[in-house]
Formats: C-alpha cells, sequence, structure tokens
C-alpha cells in the first residue's frame, strides 16, 4: 500500500481554488517513529485548513474525534467543529510537541503529523514532508524542520515560563483592581474629586 503523494487534492479543494492539500502519510504497515507523516497547511487558520485534511485523512483513519493541535501555532480556535455530521473536539495543548497535530479516533487510536508552518520556504518545506513520510525515518519534529538545538531549548524554557506565569497568576494586578469592580470605581471617583 503506499502512501498518499504530496499533492493530494479533494475535489472540494479544487473547486474552492485553495489549490491542493499538501501532505503525505507513511505507509500504514510500516509507519515508525515519532511522527505518522507530515502536512503543510497554506495559513494558520485551523477552521479552514482541517476539513480538506480530514477528508483525506478518512480513508486512512475513518472516525475522527479528535483533534490535538500547538496552540501557539494557530490563530485562535473554537473548541469544536461540525464535519461530516460529526462534532470534532478541537484541543489546544501546548503541552503537544511543537509543530505538531495528533488525530485521534476510537478505531485507530492517534496519528502524529508533523505540521510545517506555512511560511516555510518551499523546498524546505517539501524536504520535510518528504523525510517525515519516510518508513524508515525517526527524525524529532525540530529535527525535521531544521531547528537546531538551542532554538530547542529556548522555545522549551520560554514555555516553561510562560507556564509559570500563568500559574502564578499571570500580571501583576494595580492597586484596587484585587477588590470587587465598585469598590475600584468609588476609588478612582475619590482620587479625581481629591485633585
Amino acid at each position: 500500500m503506499s502512501a498518499p503523494t504530496l499533492s493530494f487534492g479533494t475535489a472540494q479543494s479544487r473547486r474552492s481554488g485553495i489549490g491542493y492539500l499538501r501532505f503525505r502519510l507513511k505507509p500504514a504497515d510500516r509507519s515508525g517513529g515519532l511522527v505518522h507523516g507530515a502536512w503543510w497547511p497554506r495559513s494558520d487558520q485551523l477552521l479552514i485548513e482541517l476539513p480538506p485534511l480530514l477528508a483525506a485523512l478518512e480513508s486512512r483513519v475513518s472516525s475522527i474525534d479528535r483533534v490535538i493541535y500547538d496552540g501557539d501555532r494557530w490563530a485562535p480556535q473554537a473548541l469544536s467543529m461540525q464535519f461530516r455530521g460529526r462534532s470534532i473536539i478541537l484541543e489546544d495543548s501546548r503541552t503537544t510537541s511543537t509543530n505538531t497535530l495528533a488525530v485521534i479516533g476510537s478505531g485507530f487510536g492517534k496519528l502524529v503529523l508533523l505540521v510545517v508552518p506555512p511560511y516555510t520556504n518551499p523546498t524546505r518545506a517539501y524536504t520535510a514532508v518528504m523525510t517525515a513520510s519516510r518508513p524508515d525515518d525517526v527524525s524529532t519534529p525540530d529535527e525535521l524542520l531544521g531547528v537546531g538545538r538551542r532554538e530547542a531549548q529556548d522555545r522549551r524554557l520560554t514555555l516553561m515560563a510562560q507556564q509559570r506565569w500563568e500559574s502564578d497568576g499571570g500580571a501583576l494586578r494595580r492597586p484596587g483592581h484585587e477588590r470587587s469592580n465598585g469598590a475600584a470605581v468609588a476609588e478612582v471617583q475619590e482620587v479625581q474629586h481629591a485633585q
């Protein structure tokens, strides 16, 4: 069984003028490594990009229940979407590997795709997609995209700092903001009368 080619297109994408879907999968019977293939979307709009991908994946994975994506790489999304009469949960998981997307279904488990950022140089993107879809490839997403160790470490440290910041309450509050809204307004009015 051969994997779909990079220029795989759906009838819907051809009619809409979007162009062909840019993705490739490892053969189902020899799918090893960290990713099962790669996808190069055209934008960071998940709700626009996802339906053609899910349609193309249907022959391989049948029923899709959930999509887990890296929220730092996509524009803000809804919590779910409708696809062919089914509700699919969209889960923003910053703990998922950067530049990956996981498709989950009860009949097949989990399929993980490398997501090549839309703005990537076409030659580099093509190379990443083709390499990620080789049956013997066990590269990490960072290796496939040419992300160096230092950049990957900086990204991990930034993510840890952001998570720590948010768990500690985020931005510091200004005096008066920790009270109820009415108390803060009264304090502002007192300051204005005193001037």
